[in-house]
């Protein structure tokens, strides 16, 4: 029985594409496989042990440059603000965040990675008239939303809700620990740093939050650095325990281990199967 196939030329480009796909296919399964792996065996650890690989510590947060919650005025290490018609639940949000320590026991773990891992408790609420003034921060942060700026000039009012991980709050922080500076953080601690986000707060609040970046803690190295580990791309940042992570990295993704090679191996069986045909037919 003949089982080949006979090629063309839309076939060799799916060809190509399939050898193409499996390689970063591969990659995600074997990822969401190590990352599960980690998840169960996942437990709180005390930052004195200066714990290493992916771990699950807490600490008081301490500033390592001012940013003021856009509602409260408070010195945080990031917040969320939920943007929402008056009424109809929330519509978007938008985050801000810091690179910021937590501190426990006389040790101190610098912490930084990507605004989606904040996950805080709802806090001040708001609702915005259509006509209400509004600071130069609050505009400025309103007018980064579409959804926001399509309810100013329809002249609906705005339901704000802000969530702030504030200087000495208790943090949760689920991450990778280095005990070394990772090569990127130098340079995005410094771009961090120039983002102060300082509008519009009085100057007794910048004081107060220039209180509360550490004191020695904020200037010297820090014991540990907690981001989200390259390549497996996972970091949480809360005010309170993030419980069961697992649903995180869902068990389907691992698939992708089988199905990655088996479309790269299909793709390359194609292409040398079509490259045979067509040096018969003359076509190459």
């Amino acid at each position: 029985m003949d089982w080949s196939v006979e090629p063309t030329y839309t076939g060799v480009a799916f060809a190509a594409a399939a050898v193409a796909g499996g390689a970063p296919l591969f990659a995600a399964g074997l990822r969401a496989w190590r990352l599960r792996s980690g998840l169960r065996r996942l437990t709180t650890r005390p930052l004195r042990e200066l714990p290493l690989g992916l771990v699950h510590v807490r600490g008081r947060v301490a500033l390592e440059g001012p940013l003021f919650a856009p509602l409260s005025g408070d010195p945080c290490a990031g917040f969320v603000l939920d943007i929402g018609a008056a009424g109809e639940g929330r519509l978007t949000s938008i985050a801000e965040r810091r690179p910021f320590r937590i501190l426990s026991e006389g040790v101190t773990a610098h912490v930084a990675g990507d605004l989606a891992s904040l996950k805080l408790r709802p806090g001040i609420a708001r609702e915005i008239a259509p006509d209400e003034p509004l600071t130069e921060r609050l505009t400025a942060l309103l007018a980064r939303s579409p959804e926001a700026t399509w309810l100013r000039r329809s002249g609906r009012p705005i339901a704000l809700v802000e969530r702030v991980l504030s200087a000495g709050a208790e943090c949760h922080v689920v991450g990778f620990a280095h005990a070394r500076r990772p090569v990127v953080a130098e340079e995005e601690v410094e771009i961090e740093m120039q983002r102060t986000g300082t509008d519009d707060v009085p100057v007794h609040r910048v004081a107060i939050a220039l209180d509360l970046l550490g004191g020695a803690h904020a200037l010297a190295e820090p014991d540990l650095w907690l981001d989200d580990g390259g390549t497996l791309e996972f970091l949480v940042v809360g005010d309170r325990d993030p419980g069961d992570l697992l649903r995180s990295a869902p068990a389907w993704k691992t698939i992708f281990i089988g199905l990655g090679p088996l479309l790269t191996l299909g793709g390359l069986l194609y292409l040398a199967n079509a490259a045979e045909r067509f040096h018969t037919l003359g076509r190459l």
